[in-house]
């Protein structure tokens, strides 16, 4: 996957070559060992050179990665051309923010005026003070009353003083994470929306959205986008959608694939471009919500879930799985029964090896245990005096406390008052944030969770395949929220490939930051289906069979489903947000995977190369290479 391909960042990078291709550059600013971090762990990064010139009267920014020194192959060399800038114009630039933490290096996050963003350059050998001084000899920059961390650029008017406060919606969260400081505000509880990570270097940060021209109030950066923010962005008026740039801005040359080729999917599938509805033209029914009976018969019938008898026939005498391939295979299309789901998911979730036996995984788990039992005395061990000193714990906790007790209380395994189960379900949150110390506790931790304990019923089992689970989806709550630009970056891809006209519809109505969907990606669907459906859904998902993204070709499906009445309706981004948050509960799962596994057999492996290495759940690339 090569963004160079994106249109946002093809035109970000060749404009300015064209407007200056005709006179000599003068480097006005040069700095060596410029940094940026691609994978999710930072340990294959990527140095390169800095630089400013100008050229014909007009100040530009590039920067070019050394020749390859880097031990990570093939999908590290990918980022080198991904995010080399070769002359990136300041008039382009809307802000620039520094960031000088306490521990660790500097770097600065470069925000265009479209809204997008480039990936964290990390200064090894310092110079941002000098970058700072060259810029305000050439362009004027000045720092925002609100941040003094930001500094716009070619800003007379300072429109980041205009606030959404001032349409005086209950109550301000600041969405400090994928957004940045100066981002856009929303509407709910400070308490409820903030959920924290600890900024740390070598964050991976993938292409992200920085889309607001208006303040708020200064708060810690590492806050992250909660899911409360997304269901009352329904309240967000249009003014304030207008003031939030796109993620994945229109062009014209946006994509490798020819349009030939869509129409020849679909001339063979459903004939969907003859489908579509004109905005101007479009009817607006007045039925209530039903979806668009689109014929796409060829997923497969679902089938009855896997059996003891087939689980059994799947083990040899000492417990191993034969053919793990088959067993997937077999719960993608079916599920799990649920007495075996204990058993299963804990092979699902990579918590068992498929050629483990029922010894070594009976000596794993007391091993676990023990080492579950250690972890978690670090923070039971906290007395009142040492938690007076310590912030970071005493805010976790805080949020933790807050969340489980609005965790699924609904289900009869974690009603009522004084329930053990919920307090290990805090437990186990608590432990893994010392357990993991750098990613912490966000809220939806609490979402995935909830359906582990109530399988497992064991506290170390359920802790050991939660930490599985979030190798896998721990992007999703990254401070710079990477994980989640970049499964939206691909669901905007995927929808163009499988589905051009509501492609161009989102286009045509700025819906293409797919921000409707927020919710869907960030949970997997918890909150759009029953408890009972979202263990069958996640088995289906964890078994990677058909891809290890099904997820976002599950959210192709229902986009196509309903995508009639959103065309027709002329639906805006508010609009359709509210549209979307209303499916919950009225999907028919059964339809919609085989919908998705229709459309990913149709994709193909153009499919596979809309979706950029290291996209969650995929495992981290690191981890790829640490395996090989």
């Amino acid at each position: 996957y090569d963004l160079s391909d994106d249109s946002d960042y093809a035109a970000s990078d060749h404009t300015a070559m064209d407007r200056g291709s005709d006179e000599t550059a003068r480097v006005v600013y040069e700095k060596e060992r410029v940094t940026i971090h691609p994978t999710q762990y930072g340990s294959g990064r990527i140095s390169g050179k800095l630089r400013l010139f100008l050229q014909q009267g007009s100040l530009f920014l590039s920067w070019e990665p050394n020749e390859s020194t880097s031990s990570f192959g093939v999908e590290i060399e990918k980022y080198r051309n991904l995010y080399t800038i070769k002359a990136l114009p300041l008039s382009d630039v809307r802000f620039i923010r520094k960031h000088t933490p306490t521990f660790g290096l500097d770097y600065i996050i470069i925000v265009l005026s479209s809204g997008l963003a480039f990936p964290p350059f990390y200064f090894y050998n310092g110079g941002i003070r000098e970058l700072f001084a060259t810029l305000k000899q050439h362009v004027f920059i000045i720092r925002s009353d609100d941040d003094p961390n930001v500094f716009l650029v070619n800003d007379f008017q300072d429109p980041l003083q205009k606030s959404l406060s001032s349409l005086e919606l209950p109550g301000v969260a600041t969405v400090a994470n994928a957004m940045s400081q100066n981002s856009l505000s929303f509407t709910g509880s400070v308490d409820e929306t903030r959920h924290g990570a600890d900024e740390r270097l070598g964050e991976a940060s993938s292409m992200s959205q920085y889309g607001s021209k208006q303040k708020h109030k200064s708060n810690d950066p590492g806050r992250d986008l909660s899911i409360q923010v997304l269901e009352k962005f329904s309240l967000v008026t249009k003014f304030a959608r207008d003031t939030t740039s796109s993620l994945f801005r229109d062009n014209s040359g946006a994509h490798g694939y020819g349009r030939q080729q869509h129409e020849y999917v679909f001339d063979k599938a459903s004939d969907y471009k003859n489908q579509y509805v004109a905005p101007e033209k479009a009817s607006i029914p007045s039925a209530p919500l039903e979806s668009d009976p689109l014929p796409l018969v060829w997923g497969k019938q679902r089938d009855c879930p896997l059996s003891v008898a087939e689980w059994t026939a799947f083990l040899d005498p000492e417990g191993r799985v034969m053919d793990s391939k088959a067993l997937r295979k077999k719960v993608f299309y079916g599920g799990v029964e649920h007495v075996l789901r204990k058993e299963v998911w804990k092979f699902l979730l990579g918590y068992h090896e498929y050629d483990s036996t029922y010894a070594e995984r009976e000596y794993l788990a007391a091993m676990k245990r023990a080492e579950y039992e250690a972890i978690k005395s670090q923070w039971k061990s906290i007395s009142a005096t040492q938690a007076k000193r310590f912030t970071k714990f005493r805010e976790r906790k805080g949020l933790i406390d807050k969340d489980v007790v609005r965790t699924d209380r609904s289900v009869p395994y974690y009603e009522g008052d004084d329930n053990q189960n919920v307090v290990v379900l805090r437990d186990i949150l608590l432990t893994y944030s010392f357990y993991n110390f750098d990613l912490g506790y966000c809220q939806g931790m609490s979402d995935f969770l909830a359906p582990i304990l109530y399988v497992m019923e064991d506290e170390s089992e359920s802790f050991w395949c939660f930490a599985s689970l979030m190798e896998r989806l721990g992007a999703n709550f990254n401070r710079d929220q990477n994980g989640m630009h970049a499964q939206l970056l691909a669901l905007s891809k995927l929808v163009e490939l499988l589905d051009p006209p509501l492609h161009n519809y989102f286009r045509q109505n700025d819906c293409l930051n797919y921000f409707f969907c927020f919710r869907w990606v960030l949970i997997q669907f918890k909150r759009e289906f029953s408890f009972d459906q979202v263990m069958l859904l996640w088995e289906v998902l964890w078994t990677h069979y058909l891809s290890e993204h099904f997820h976002l070709y599950l959210c192709v499906a229902i986009l196509k489903r309903y995508r009639q009445r959103i065309i027709g309706e002329q639906m805006d981004f508010d609009t359709l947000l509210k549209f979307i948050n209303e499916l919950s509960g009225q999907i028919n799962l059964d339809r919609a995977i085989q919908d998705a596994e229709a459309l990913c057999t149709i994709a193909g492996e153009n499919g596979a190369s809309c979706i950029p290495p290291g996209t969650p759940p995929s495992m981290p690339i690191e981890l790829y290479v640490q395996e090989d």
